[in-house]
């Protein structure tokens, strides 16, 4: 007799409806305290909001003067011609011109020679004044539209001096950029200076500074009025007011005014008030802080009314309704947790698990039946595809979408030499048996190596090390695999089939990612480095050999590896020729191949410097040893040829692949 199942929705709307109908007049008291409760919150984190923005906008706005400074400091390297006024004041003018917040920008020397560009209203004037013996010269000028400098004032009487300067003792104490305390500017507005010595051997060069209007900064705070009567202030040290969006900073005597004499203070303190203060950091400063403050009433005056008439009897009874909810959905949560946990292993293709449990509720019951069909159909999908790949990509929040990225990672190619010739003594299920023992032979290793195998490619084998997970030894973990796998092979060929591998790697930048199309991806590599390893497989054929690295990898690997140089090659599609290398075994396990290794670099040293005796005295070497070694046998037949016909002298070394 078949279950009846009953839907779950329709239960759970039936009971929370007949308690809100009959609790309904319940539930605005709690409402009411808890949408207080919310506002209070919401207000306090548009307080902090406000006045992180302030502090964070702040320190943007000073936070451009020490690069600015830093760089006019590397003048002082220059070649003194450039330091002359005219030079020199061109130069302050570019740093003033580029950052409009910048009042002046001055250089002065240890001479007293003072420097300063600064802008009057639109235009921009220079200011250049020479100490004498008495008095100060100063000559002032304002460049014109044409880039010319008209003359508009020359005074002999001054006594200015900018050795006696605030920011010149300032900078000469610190020995390292700083700011000074605000002060009020000629202008009647509060300012600030960023003074940066330019030392040279020790000694105190030349003194840079970058002088801004803080008048900017009360029109910040009249902006980020966040309530009705909110406000927001920025304090300096001694809580010395340098922006206010509507009281008077500056007082009688020209000075800035203390927090504490202004109106607005005594609120801060008002229980009736809400208030927050954040630090702002200001390098090589004394701190300042960004205070805002407003009346609670701000936020909770309309919350009252609006809680009372809508939702004092239905606060109750939406709690009694949702406690009745949630005793009713306990009978759901449990079923429903084994199933999210079942799915996330589905995902993560863990897909041998046991089927998920029975429910009474017909909708929990039809995701079960679609969790083990979804099942049955990814275990049969998965043998196509993968698994390490996707867990991987799925633990990297990586998504199922057309994407790539460039990455340094080392490629490898292989191909099964001799394969044509088996394939011709066997049955086709008996190539098929052995080529699946192959390959789960050679992608052991890989894997174990920490590399992704891409793509079975014929009998051939293409992988990478480095994606989708990033590896600094990428290539020396490469390298470790393709000489495991050729032991494999070898071991494979003591049993009886008779076969070898070539294997090329080569390491560089490449596009890794999703490619394909939008119904179909790959995930993948593109670019240079891999046709590369393509290239370095297919030229095992021309070298006798079973193994071939790109120089890069042999740079990252070599500390790990042994590896011979065998030559600078073109491979085919290229005109630029990369040296390349076999990687005999790895390092400290094969005293011969370290030898083979050492005598290799020599010969082919000797071999591009156009020494083709002593080049093929070394490979001869290596043929006293391993007289069947067609690497050092190739190479040696060359350099001989080399010898008794010279090459021209555009001759570069560079061998030209004519094969793939």
């Amino acid at each position: 007799m078949a279950r009846r199942l009953v839907p779950y929705p329709i239960s759970l709307a039936i009971v929370v409806a007949a308690l809100i109908a009959t609790t309904g007049g319940w539930i605005a008291w709690w409402n009411y305290r808890s949408g207080v409760k919310n506002v209070r919150d919401l207000a306090s984190d548009l307080f902090q909001q406000t006045t992180r923005e302030a502090a964070g906008r702040t320190e943007a706005f000073l936070s451009t003067a020490p690069p600015a400074a830093q760089a006019l400091a590397g003048i002082a390297a220059l070649d003194p011609a450039e330091l002359e006024t005219e030079p020199l004041a061109r130069r302050l003018l570019a740093v003033l011109a580029a950052n409009p917040q910048f009042k002046w920008v001055t250089y002065s020397r240890p001479s007293g020679d003072f420097v300063g560009v600064y802008r009057q209203g639109a235009a921009m004037h220079l200011n250049h004044s020479v100490p004498t013996d008495a008095k100060t010269i100063v000559d002032e000028f304002e460049l014109k539209t044409d880039g010319t400098w008209s003359p508009i004032k020359h005074d002999e009487t001054t006594t200015y001096d900018p050795r006696k300067r605030p920011f010149y003792i300032l900078a000469e104490k610190e020995r390292h950029g700083a700011w000074t305390p605000p002060y009020v500017f000629e202008e009647k507005v509060p300012g600030i200076t960023y003074a940066m010595p330019v030392l040279r051997d020790g000694n105190l060069a030349a003194v840079i500074t970058i002088d801004f209007h803080l008048g900017q900064l009360s029109e910040l705070t009249r902006q980020l009025q966040f309530s009705e009567h909110g406000r927001v202030a920025i304090l300096a040290a001694d809580d010395v007011v340098i922006a206010h969006p509507t009281e008077e900073i500056i007082g009688a005597n020209a000075e800035l005014v203390s927090f504490s004499k202004l109106a607005d203070s005594s609120l801060t303190k008002n229980p009736n008030y809400m208030s927050r203060s954040v630090s702002l950091t200001m390098p090589a400063g004394a701190p300042w802080r960004v205070i805002a403050w407003a009346p609670e009433s701000d936020f909770t005056a309309t919350m009252r009314a609006r809680v009372v008439t809508s939702l004092l009897i239905s606060g109750i009874a939406l709690v009694i309704a949702m406690a009745v909810a949630w005793m009713l959905a306990r009978r759901v949560s449990g079923p429903l947790t084994t199933l999210s946990a079942q799915m996330t292993r589905v995902g993560d293709l863990h897909l041998d698990d046991a089927p998920p449990g029975e429910s009474m509720f017909r909708e929990i019951e039809m995701m079960n039946t679609s969790l083990t069909k979804m099942t049955s159909g990814l275990r049969s999908f998965a043998r196509y595809v993968p698994r390490d790949l996707v867990r991987t990509l799925l633990a990297n929040g990586q998504p199922a979408e057309l994407r790539g990225q460039l990455r340094e990672l080392t490629i490898y190619f292989s191909d099964l030499a001799g394969f044509t010739s088996l394939a011709e003594t066997r049955r086709p299920d008996e190539l098929v048996q052995f080529l699946s023992e192959y390959f789960d032979d050679m992608s052991k290793i890989i894997a174990n190596e920490r590399g992704t195998v891409d793509k079975y490619i014929g009998d051939g084998i293409m992988a990478f090390w480095g994606a989708p997970v990033p590896l600094e030894d990428h290539a020396v973990r490469a390298c470790i695999a393709a000489l495991r796998c050729q032991q494999r092979v070898r071991e494979l060929s003591m049993a009886g089939v008779q076969l070898t591998t070539r294997i090329g790697l080569a390491t560089g930048e490449v596009l890794v990612g999703n490619i394909g199309s939008t119904e179909r991806l790959n995930y993948t590599v593109m670019g240079d480095t891999a046709n590369l390893a393509s290239r370095l497989e297919g030229l095992n054929k021309q070298y006798g050999t079973d193994l071939i690295i790109s120089e890069k990898t042999y740079d990252q690997a070599k500390s790990k590896i042994v590896a011979r140089p065998l030559d600078v090659v073109a491979v085919k599609g290229k005109k630029e020729g990369v040296r390349v290398y076999e990687l005999l075994a790895i390092r400290g396990e094969d005293s011969d191949a370290e030898a083979i290794e050492s005598t290799s670099d020599r010969a082919l040293a000797a071999y591009l410097a156009r020494d083709f005796a002593t080049a093929s005295a070394a490979w001869d070497e290596i043929l006293a040893k391993r007289p069947n070694d067609q690497p050092a046998t190739t190479m040696r037949d060359r350099a001989r040829e080399h010898t008794l016909h010279p090459p021209p002298p555009d001759w570069t070394g560079v061998t030209i692949a004519k094969e793939k």
